[in-house]
């Protein structure tokens, strides 16, 4: 079996270049945790700023999602924009936009300028993400990639737990606006890059070539498992707060422990996520993913106590913080590297389109069986997926 050494490109740069070029590729893709984590805290704060009640409830709610519109488009545009520049300077750029528009918010009062900063700040991290995706996949193969793809969910968690927990103790020391400064971590990520990073690196495309979309075509499978996937990923996300509410469960405190414990778990088996697919390979560790996902989100559905609950969420925070590491590997996998930066590019499109698609479908069929039977109905979606995946595998 070939070592994990044999399985890196040689463009990796050496000495402390390369070693500050694997901190750039694992620590800048996760700023997009942090872009939603840092206002979880001071959300009511937001919201009492803008007047308060229904309106500026809205508000702050619009704050805080807001980034998520600027993924899906920068999601598309970052594949052509890589393609055209390169990974370097368009990760150079974005991570600057990235930090000036984060820290800048503090300074703003108008929500519209509020708004169209969350928004290109979510523009920038697509392009960011889409760089760093294909840097790895011009460097890395096989299980050293899985491994490093990986490393970045279990950055992620950190990032999302950190930022939570940090965004509180600003928020105590100054105002809702403190938390803002967290983004200043761009910078340091910036300086590695523009001092780590090699010129052209991963240039695959002339900018004279055409650009064509139709290569993609052939990964529609992949698109549609990721956001099958990332619906039942959100489910702890967006849903699990409603049941916790729904079940008596008021306190913040533990509707934060909850929730903390599942993004926890996602980064532990984010981290893991290497070691699962030396083991396994590509298909069974997709089957033991969904199937992790399946008993957690069953385990929430059928919860009489706040220990089961506990339990759900670990078990489907674990499986789905191994979903990012899974797909995008899938897609570094599959594509030509002439394609590269546009598959990575759709990959965050399709995850915030799941995002929207989530209350979307669970809305209607909260009102039709309540909020536990959602829960069991998309775990057993999640059971009959990997089911058929393993007959089909068997097959």
């Amino acid at each position: 079996m070939a070592t994990e050494a044999s399985l890196a490109f040689a463009g990796i740069p050496a000495g402390w270049r390369g070693k500050a070029s694997r901190v750039v590729l694992v620590g800048g893709a996760p700023l997009m945790a942090l872009m939603f984590a840092a206002l979880g805290p001071v959300l009511p704060s937001i919201a009492e700023h803008f007047g308060g009640k229904a309106d500026g409830t809205f508000a702050a709610q619009m704050i805080l999602t807001m980034p998520a519109i600027g993924v899906i488009l920068g999601g598309i545009i970052g594949g052509l924009s890589v393609e055209r520049w390169g990974p370097r300077p368009v990760m150079i750029a974005a991570l600057l936009g990235y930090g000036v528009l984060g820290v800048g918010c503090y300074f703003l009062e108008e929500l519209a300028l509020l708004l169209v900063a969350r928004f290109f700040m979510g523009f920038c991290v697509a392009q960011i993400g889409t760089a760093i995706g294909v840097i790895v996949g011009t460097w890395f193969q096989g299980v050293a990639r899985a491994r490093l793809l990986g490393y970045q969910s279990a950055v992620a968690g950190v990032f999302a737990v950190s930022g939570l927990l940090l965004s509180g103790v600003l928020a105590e020391a100054g105002s809702w606006r403190t938390p803002f400064l967290l983004y200043a971590i761009a910078f340091v990520v910036l300086a590695l890059a523009v001092g780590a990073l090699p010129v052209g690196v991963g240039r695959t495309a002339h900018a004279e070539k055409r650009v064509s979309l139709r290569p993609l075509v052939g990964l529609w499978p992949v698109y549609a498992l990721a956001a099958f996937l990332f619906v039942g990923y959100f489910m702890t996300s967006i849903q699990l707060s409603f049941l916790l509410a729904e079940d008596g469960h008021g306190s913040a405190v533990v509707r934060s422990v909850v929730l903390a414990s599942g993004v926890l778990a996602g980064g532990v088996f984010g981290g893991c996520y290497g070691r699962f697919y030396a083991r396994l390979g590509e298909q069974r560790v997709q089957i033991f993913l969904i199937t992790m996902m399946a008993c957690g989100l069953g385990l929430i559905g059928f919860a009489t106590s706040l220990p089961m609950l506990v339990g759900g969420a670990i078990l489907a925070g674990g499986g789905g913080g191994m979903i990012p590491p899974h797909i995008g590997g899938i897609l570094l996998n599959r594509v030509p590297a002439d394609i590269r930066a546009r598959a990575v590019g759709l990959e965050f499109t399709v995850l915030y389109i799941a995002d929207f698609l989530n209350p979307l479908i669970m809305t209607p069929l909260r009102a039709l069986i309540g909020i536990h039977g959602a829960f069991l109905a998309m775990a057993a979606a999640l059971a009959m997926a990997g089911f058929m995946m393993r007959f089909y595998r068997k097959r």
